[in-house]
């Protein structure tokens, strides 16, 4: 039994935890951080890692991170102002929910500021400061041209590539202290494959050429599937980066891996206090909910620990069923039979992203958080 696991069996054991909790291993994130920055260092020198805030916001994560002295992405006034207070000294601003106080402020911090929309443009202004101001400009294009049988989205973030974006340079001239250094693009398509960062890096490089931007950077988002015993490794998404023809190992290429950095760094621990037989179904209920994990995950959507499960002749189906008011609060699903009693602990596997993010406290108090040393 791995140190790992011997630690979270104190945990099931313990009386002194009260479930339901989240069980945050903290050296699982140190150990994967350090991997991911040798392997930038001795391989993909120009890479540069930025974790996203709203993938995970708890407060031990969040301090972890910047004892690594990590990049923080945030979206929000909220999220930009508690990453300052915290003293993160690299931040990367995105998104539509930017308030103008903090946007110029990011600004003139000299942190990386991707412009969202026209709003943003007109609030550059109002920065009275005559010297030169560098900032970054959120793309869209279809990954449906590209990619068979992806499903075409008319995405509403940033400006698109090949219809608005020469205007939005154009438009930019007149600044003279502002100057255009980077684009940056996140894909909301569902496909997490290594082949989608190569073809967003290539689309980047090749309107950068093709309009002679100097850029310091692209910065190509989040949703990688690696780090998190997945098919990919973070070898697979580097090198599909590295293989385009235009790439230039003189710029930077932002990534923003939250999903794999803090998918396997979590768990949620709760426990069985009562238990419903029906003829057609048994009815494990749990002091958690699925609204803890994931309000939009489905059945069996995480690994489980210490079910108990044992071979029947019946066949019938298994529940483990969350404690509010929805019907479709079910997190677990099996054929077998479940040999668990009242007070038996149930652990859910790999849970970091979107948690306790999603977690909003409706109906049901948040779950407590420890952190395995």
């Amino acid at each position: 039994m791995d140190t790992e696991t011997q630690d979270v069996q104190k945990l099931i054991n313990s009386k002194t935890y009260k479930t339901p909790c989240y069980l945050f291993k903290k050296n699982v994130l140190i150990n994967t951080l350090n991997d991911i920055e040798h392997t930038i260092k001795t391989k993909y020198n120009n890479i540069r890692l930025s974790y996203s805030y709203k993938t995970n916001s708890d407060k031990e994560v969040l301090k972890t991170l910047r004892k690594q002295k990590i990049c923080i992405e945030v979206v929000s006034k909220k999220e930009y102002t508690v990453s300052k207070k915290m003293g993160f000294k690299d931040i990367i601003y995105n998104g539509p929910a930017k308030s103008k106080k903090t946007f110029i402020d990011a600004l003139e911090n000299n942190y990386i500021v991707n412009i969202e929309n026209k709003r943003e443009l007109s609030w550059l202004k109002s920065i009275k400061s005559k010297k030169h101001i560098k900032i970054g400009i959120r793309v869209n294009f279809p990954l449906s041209c590209f990619i068979a049988n992806a499903k075409s989205i008319n995405s509403r973030f940033g400006f698109n590539l090949y219809e608005d974006l020469k205007k939005v340079l154009k438009d930019l001239k007149k600044y003279k202290n502002i100057k255009v250094v980077g684009l940056h693009y996140h894909s909301t398509y569902i496909d997490r494959t290594p082949e989608k960062f190569k073809i967003v890096t290539q689309e980047l490089l090749k309107f950068s050429k093709k309009n002679n931007l100097d850029l310091d950077y692209i910065d190509i988002g989040g949703g990688f599937d690696c780090l998190n015993h997945s098919k990919f490794s973070f070898n697979d998404y580097m090198d599909a980066i590295y293989s385009c023809k235009e790439f230039d190992k003189k710029l930077n290429i932002i990534i923003e891996p939250g999903y794999g950095l803090i998918n396997s760094c979590y768990d949620y621990l709760t426990k069985i206090v009562d238990i419903k037989k029906t003829q057609k179904a048994n009815f494990f209920l749990c002091d958690g909910s699925k609204l803890h994990l994931n309000i939009k995950s489905k059945v069996n959507s995480f690994n489980v620990d210490f079910l108990k499960e044992v071979n029947s002749k019946k066949i019938i189906d298994n529940y483990i069923v969350g404690m509010s008011c929805m019907e479709s609060d079910r997190l677990h699903l099996t054929n077998k039979k479940l040999a668990l009693k009242i007070n038996d602990k149930v652990l859910f596997k790999n849970c970091g992203a979107y948690t306790s993010s999603w977690n909003s406290g409706f109906i049901l108090e948040k779950p407590r958080f420890y952190t395995l040393k």
